[in-house]
């Protein structure tokens, strides 16, 4: 009985993910939406390039954390060109008990980070960064989540991108899960990464061509929240992407196709597991046919 139970559970969930998976206009795949450029622009103040929810969510420029070489700011790169970089990153995340490379970003953060970012890189001086807090909708195993991305962006002397995370597809809760009371975020703030120390997050990036993680002199170790971005290389690749199509098609669709290419073998990935547990629940009931068959057989005394 007890495996029967158990069966029946996996059952319910099974059917959970099914609907949740047929349903890719919404659900799971619901996405953001992004604000216009000029809605993003029209947002700044002084330093603080954009924010939303009384400034829970920001991108701004900020004095860099601590001495060292010179940044390379300010400097010129295009919305176009940052959300090709962004849109570059994945990261590995586990959903349910299978492993997935998803976009770091949601479609609404890319928008709003790529227009800020190129804005606030644009401004800054050689003792500045840029930091940003965003949430975003990303999938989770029955429907959408909103993840915490947080960072600091500046261009190092070698010209490359250099991020720092605080955290990466991290849950954001309003409320405490224990008590249900509202967390003070001046206790318990969503901070951007630093330079002094590695702030170790949940989620790791996966690296491609272009992109490395920091290596930190002082200990000879990867930093876990430190990457570094060739901007040549990555674009180079996404050039190469665009030259397989006939040309006529724009930046935002081959981004579009990229990732519904991912998230097709997400899908795949998913039914075939369904399909094994359908499989293993086939072979327990045939199994419990039998005893019961065997019972009725059994004189009764």
């Amino acid at each position: 009985m007890r495996q029967f139970v158990k069966y029946s559970s996996v059952f319910a969930i099974s059917m959970l993910l099914a609907v949740g998976l047929t349903g890719c206009g919404g659900g799971m795949f619901a996405a953001d939406g992004p604000e216009t450029e000029a809605e993003i622009l029209q947002g700044q103040d002084g330093r603080i390039l954009w924010e939303a929810q009384q400034g829970l969510q920001y991108v701004k420029i900020v004095d860099r954390d601590m001495a060292g070489p010179a940044n390379e700011h300010p400097t010129a790169i295009s919305v176009d060109e940052l959300r090709t970089v962004l849109s570059s990153l994945y990261v590995n995340v586990l959903i349910g008990i299978t492993r997935k490379e998803l976009p770091l970003f949601s479609v609404g953060e890319l928008q709003t980070l790529s227009v800020a970012l190129a804005n606030g890189l644009s401004q800054a001086q050689q003792n500045e960064d840029v930091n940003f807090v965003l949430n975003g909708k990303h999938r989770g195993l029955i429907a959408s989540e909103t993840k915490t991305n947080t960072g600091r962006v500046f261009i190092g002397g070698d010209g490359r991108l250099n991020i720092i995370f605080g955290l990466i597809h991290e849950e954001f809760r309003s409320h405490e899960k224990s008590t249900g009371q509202p967390i003070d975020r001046r206790l318990h703030p969503l901070n951007p990464g630093k330079r002094s120390f590695d702030s170790k997050p949940n989620v790791r990036v996966s690296i491609d061509k272009g992109q490395a993680y920091y290596l930190d002199p002082k200990t000879g170790k990867e930093r876990t929240d430190w990457i570094v971005i060739d901007i040549a290389t990555v674009l180079a690749e996404a050039a190469n992407r665009k030259n397989d199509y006939d040309g006529t098609v724009s930046p935002e669709l081959l981004e579009d196709v990229a990732r519904s290419k991912q998230e097709t073998g997400n899908l795949r990935n998913d039914v075939r597991g369904i399909k094994d547990i359908l499989f293993e629940m086939s072979d327990e009931i045939e199994r419990l046919k039998q005893q019961i068959e065997d019972l009725k057989a059994v004189p009764v005394p």
